[in-house]
C-alpha cells in the first residue's frame, strides 16, 4: 500500500511531534509499505544541513519530499505568517497528491487536510492536540471526509463521539508510543553520570522536554525552595529563548539547586534519564491541552527508563498510569511536588515496586504494537494493508 503522510512541521525539529511522525512512517515502511512524508520546504536555521533521519535516530526506509510554500516566519514571526504558510502548504500538498488515487493520505492535523479533503480520498487523521479550532466549521467540514481517526486518549474519543457524532467504528483509541529499547539502556547510574559529568554525591531530580507554560515547568522550578541541600533540579531541553529566560531567572534569584542544562541531542536523553534519581512530569491543570488532551510521550520515555516518576494528578496522565506506577502530586502546587519527591526517596521498597509496575505497563506502548494496531484498523475500514 502507498501511504502519504502530510504534515506542515519542520524536519528535523526540536519539537516532540517531528520524531513521533517519523517513527510512524518508519513503522509503516518496516511493514513493507511505500511511505512518503510530504512536508513544506521551510526555513530551519537551527538545523541547517542536519539530516532528519540521523538527528532523530530514524531508519532511512521512507522518503521525505519537500514542497514549496510561502514561509515568512523567519522574517515576520507571528500567527499571520503561520497561516500564510499553512494555506500555501495546503495548495502545494493538494496538487502533490491529486493524481495519486491509490494512496492512503495520513494526517496528524486537520488543518493540513482542509483542501485535500475535497478529493474524497481515503484519509486517516491522528488526533493529538485538541481537535477544536478557532474555525469550528473547518473541523466539521474535514471530519466528515475523514475515513478513520487515531485518537490518543479516551477523553478525546468521547468528545469526538458526543460533539461531532463520529461513530465509534471510525475511531481507534491508540496512545502515543516509545522506543523501549532506546530508553531501557544497559548502563548503571554511576556510569551515566560520569559520561555526562554529573555529580555523584547528589540526588538528581530531572525534567526533560520543552519549557512551555502548559508543561508546568514553573511549578517544578518553584519547588526548589522545598528541597534538601543534597537534592538538585535539572532541566534538560527547551527552545533557545526559553532556556535563556530560565537561566536569567535562576541567576536573578541566586538559586543554587537548579541546573538549566539546555537542549541536548535526542539520542542522549536516555543517558540523562538513567543518571537521574527521580523524573518529573509537572503538567499544569490550567490548560486543556495539558489537563485532558495530551498523551505524553515523555511519560512513556520515563516509564521505559526504569526510574521513579512524580507526575501531576490529571485525567490525561491517569489515562495511562495509576498510583501503583507513579507518585502523583497536585498540579500547580510546588510544595506538593516536593512532598512527592521526598516520599519517593523515603520509601525505596515502595518506589522500586512502582518502577517495576511502570516498566511492565510500558511494554504495551511500543512503536511496533502501535503501528500494527493502526494498520489493522485501516484494514478494518476496508483499505488494503498488505504491501
Amino acid at each position: 500500500m502507498e501511504i502519504v503522510y502530510v504534515s506542515h512541521w519542520r524536519f528535523p525539529s526540536e519539537k516532540t511531534m517531528s520524531p513521533l511522525i517519523m517513527k510512524t512512517c518508519e513503522g509503516f515502511a518496516r511493514s513493507g509499505h511505500e511511505v512518503e512524508l510530504l512536508v513544506p520546504w521551510r526555513r530551519n536555521p537551527a538545523f541547517h544541513g542536519v539530516d532528519p533521519f540521523s538527528h532523530h535516530g530514524i531508519e532511512k526506509n521512507f522518503r521525505i519530499r519537500r514542497i514549496p510554500v510561502i514561509d515568512l516566519l523567519g522574517v515576520f514571526p507571528g500567527s499571520s505568517s503561520f497561516y500564510i504558510l499553512l494555506a500555501s502548504f495546503n495548495v502545494s500538498a493538494f496538487f502533490s497528491v491529486a493524481f495519486r488515487r491509490r494512496a492512503l493520505l495520513y494526517f496528524h492535523d486537520a488543518r493540513d487536510a482542509a483542501l485535500i479533503s475535497f478529493l474524497r480520498r481515503p484519509m486517516t487523521l491522528e488526533i493529538h492536540d485538541f481537535y477544536k479550532s478557532r474555525i469550528e466549521a473547518l473541523n466539521r467540514f474535514v471530519f466528515r471526509r475523514i475515513s478513520g481517526f487515531i485518537v490518543t486518549n479516551r477523553i478525546k474519543v468521547e468528545a469526538l463521539k458526543n460533539d461531532f457524532s463520529i461513530p465509534v467504528f471510525r475511531m481507534l483509541h491508540q496512545p502515543n508510543a516509545v522506543d523501549i529499547d532506546m530508553f531501557s539502556i544497559d548502563i548503571s547510574q554511576r556510569e551515566a553520570r560520569e559520561k555526562l559529568s554529573l555529580p555523584l554525591d547528589k540526588k538528581i531530580v530531572l525534567y526533560t522536554g520543552h519549557l512551555f507554560g502548559w508543561k508546568g515547568v514553573q511549578t517544578l522550578f518553584d519547588a526548589h525552595q522545598f528541597l534538601n541541600e543534597d537534592e538538585i533540579l535539572y532541566f534538560v531541553g527547551g527552545t533557545d529563548e526559553d532556556i535563556e529566560k530560565f537561566k536569567i531567572k535562576s541567576e536573578k534569584l541566586k538559586v543554587k539547586n537548579i541546573v538549566i542544562a539546555g537542549r541536548r541531542p535526542h539520542a542522549e536523553i536516555p543517558m540523562w534519564l538513567r543518571a537521574a534519581d527521580i523524573l518529573v512530569l509537572p503538567n499544569t491543570s490550567k490548560d486543556e491541552a495539558s489537563r485532558v488532551e495530551t498523551s505524553p510521550v515523555k511519560l512513556f520515555e520515563y516509564m521505559a527508563s526504569g526510574r521513579p516518576i512524580i507526575a501531576s494528578d490529571l485525567p490525561s496522565i491517569r489515562n495511562i498510569v495509576d498510583d501503583s506506577m507513579v507518585f502523583f502530586a497536585e498540579a500547580d502546587i510546588p510544595s506538593s511536588f516536593a512532598r512527592a519527591i521526598h516520599t519517593a526517596f523515603a520509601d525505596p521498597k515502595e518506589t522500586d515496586q512502582r518502577v517495576e509496575r511502570g516498566s511492565r505497563e510500558v511494554q504495551k506502548y511500543s512503536w511496533e504494537k502501535r503501528n500494527a494496531a493502526i494498520l489493522e484498523f485501516v484494514r478494518s475500514l476496508g483499505f488494503p494493508t498488505k504491501p
